[in-house]
C-alpha cells in the first residue's frame, strides 16, 4: 500500500496502534475488530496427534486433524463444515472370509467420498480469483497475485481473504449470489489477521502473506454494497501493515508497491485524454458547496485537498487525497467515518466519484477495467447515502447523483487508486 508523502505524515505513530474495522448490520458487527500491534514472540510449535483419518478440510489444507467428532478443532476454529471419510470395512479371521472373492476384491477399492458443497464452492472462488478477481494493486501486478495465491495454502488468513474476494467478485459479475459465503470467509480472514498481528511475522513470506490478505479485503470492500466505510477503514489498516510489518521491500513480492514504485507505475499509464469540463466544473461546485460544512480538522484538510486536486487535475494530488485518512489520529479518523457524520461521508463519496472523473481524464480507453462491478457498487454507495441523509443535506447530493447517472452509462475507467 503506497505510503503518503513525508510532508503529509505528521501524526503521532502511536496513534495508529489500532485499527477499527467497522462492519455493517449485515455483518452483525462480527467484522468489527481491533488490531493491536505488539512485538510479541514468534508462535511456538504445538504438539499434534498423528492423523490417519482426518476430515476432508484438514486433508485439503494439509494440516494435522485431531479427529474430534462431530467437529475437529481446526474446523471449529475456522468455522468450516467438518466431514469425515467413510471408514473402510474391517476384516476378521472368522468365517466372514468365506465371502466370495469378487466381494473381497471389490471392497478393496473403497470409493472416494464426494467433495462437500463448501469445498466445491471454494474451488470456484479460488478459480475466480486467479482468473479475474485479484486486486488491481500493484498496477499491472497479475504475477504478484499469482505468487500470493500460491502462498495461500500456507497461511489461513490469506486463503480466506482470497476466497472472500473471489466469492464477492462472482456475486457481482456472475449469475449466482455468494454473499453469505463471501461474508463468512471475510469475517474469518479478519479474525485470523488480527490474531497474526498480535504476533507479527518475522520472515518476508509471512509479511507478504499478511499484506496480501489485507489488500484482498480492501478490494473485496469495493464490491460490497454496504462497504464504503469498510473500504476506508481497511485501507488504513493496510497502510499500517505496509509501513510496520514489511521492513525490506527488496525482499518482498510487493517490491513495486512503495510510494516511489507506485508513482512510477502510474506515471507510465497516464495518457492525456479529452477533458469532460462539465463533470470537472460540476465536481468543483459541489466540493465548494461542502466547504462550509467542514468544521473538524480532518474534514477541513480533506475538503481542501479535494478542491486542490480538481482545480489542477494532478493525479499525484489524488494519491495524497486517497491516503489522507491514514494520517489522521485514531480519534479524528473515528469521527470522520462515524455513521452520523454526514459531512465526512459526503466527502468520502465525492472522493470515489473524483476517481472516475480523473480516470477519464488521465487514462486511455485501453486501460478500462474488464469488470465493472466496482463502478456499480460505488454508484450504489452514493444513492444509499442520499437516501439516508436528512432533508437539510439533500442539496449536497445533487451533483453526486447527477454524475452517477452519467457514470452508469460511461466506461469504468478510474485512476487505479491505491
Amino acid at each position: 500500500m503506497p505510503q503518503p508523502p513525508a510532508h503529509s505524515r505528521s501524526h503521532d505513530p502511536s496513534d495508529d496502534s489500532s485499527i477499527d474495522s467497522h462492519g455493517t448490520p449485515s455483518e452483525q458487527a462480527s467484522s468489527t475488530t481491533t488490531v493491536i500491534l505488539k512485538s510479541g514472540k514468534p508462535l511456538s510449535r504445538r504438539g499434534h496427534i498423528k492423523s490417519r483419518l482426518g476430515c476432508f478440510n484438514c486433508k485439503r489444507r494439509r494440516v494435522k486433524c485431531n479427529e474430534l467428532r462431530p467437529v475437529c478443532s481446526p474446523c471449529c476454529r475456522l468455522g468450516l463444515s467438518c466431514s469425515y471419510p467413510t471408514p473402510g470395512p474391517t476384516w476378521s479371521s472368522s468365517s466372514s472370509s468365506s465371502s466370495s472373492s469378487s466381494s473381497s476384491s471389490s471392497s478393496s477399492l473403497t470409493p472416494r467420498a464426494a467433495l462437500s458443497t463448501l469445498a466445491l464452492e471454494d474451488l470456484r472462488f479460488y478459480h475466480q480469483f486467479l482468473l479475474a478477481a485479484f486486486p488491481t494493486l500493484p498496477l499491472k501486478g497479475k504475477d504478484v497475485w499469482m505468487d500470493a495465491a500460491s502462498m495461500s495454502h500456507q497461511y489461513d488468513y490469506l486463503a480466506h481473504a482470497v476466497l472472500a474476494l473471489g466469492a464477492s467478485h462472482l456475486s457481482q459479475h456472475g449469475n449466482e449470489d455468494y454473499t453469505s459465503q463471501a461474508l463468512q470467509h471475510r469475517i474469518t480472514a479478519m479474525k485470523l489477521v488480527n490474531e497474526q498481528l498480535d504476533h507479527p511475522p518475522t520472515k518476508p513470506a509471512g509479511a507478504d502473506a499478511l499484506l496480501a490478505a489485507v489488500i484482498c479485503l480492501i478490494a473485496q470492500s469495493s464490491l460490497m454494497p454496504d462497504g464504503m466505510v469498510d473500504y476506508i477503514t481497511t485501507t488504513r489498516g493496510g497502510n499500517l501493515v505496509a509501513t510496520t510489518i514489511i521492513t525490506n521491500y527488496e525482499m518482498s513480492i510487493f517490491k513495486h508497491l512503495t510510494p516511489l514504485g507506485h508513482d512510477r507505475s502510474l506515471e507510465r499509464l497516464i495518457c492525456e485524454q479529452p477533458r469532460d469540463f462539465e463533470a470537472i466544473e460540476g465536481f468543483l461546485s459541489s466540493a465548494l458547496r461542502l466547504r462550509p460544512l467542514c468544521h473538524m480538522p480532518a474534514e477541513v484538510v480533506y475538503c481542501e485537498s479535494m478542491i486542490k486536486c480538481i482545480n489542477n487535475l494532478p493525479w499525484r494530488e489524488f494519491v495524497i487525497l486517497f491516503m489522507l485518512p491514514t494520517t489522521f489520529s485514531n480519534q479524528d479518523f473515528m469521527l470522520f467515518v462515524n455513521n452520523e457524520n454526514f459531512t465526512g461521508h459526503l466527502l468520502i463519496i465525492h472522493m470515489f466519484l473524483l476517481d472516475y472523473v480523473l480516470g477519464n481524464t488521465c487514462l486511455s480507453k485501453a486501460d478500462e477495467p474488464e469488470y465493472t462491478g466496482r463502478k456499480s457498487v460505488i454508484i450504489t454507495w452514493a444513492k444509499d447515502l442520499a437516501r439516508r441523509l436528512p432533508p437539510s443535506y439533500q442539496i449536497y447530493t445533487e451533483w453526486p447523483l447527477q454524475y452517477c447517472e452519467v457514470l452508469a452509462k460511461r466506461d469504468a475507467r478510474y485512476l487505479l487508486s491505491p
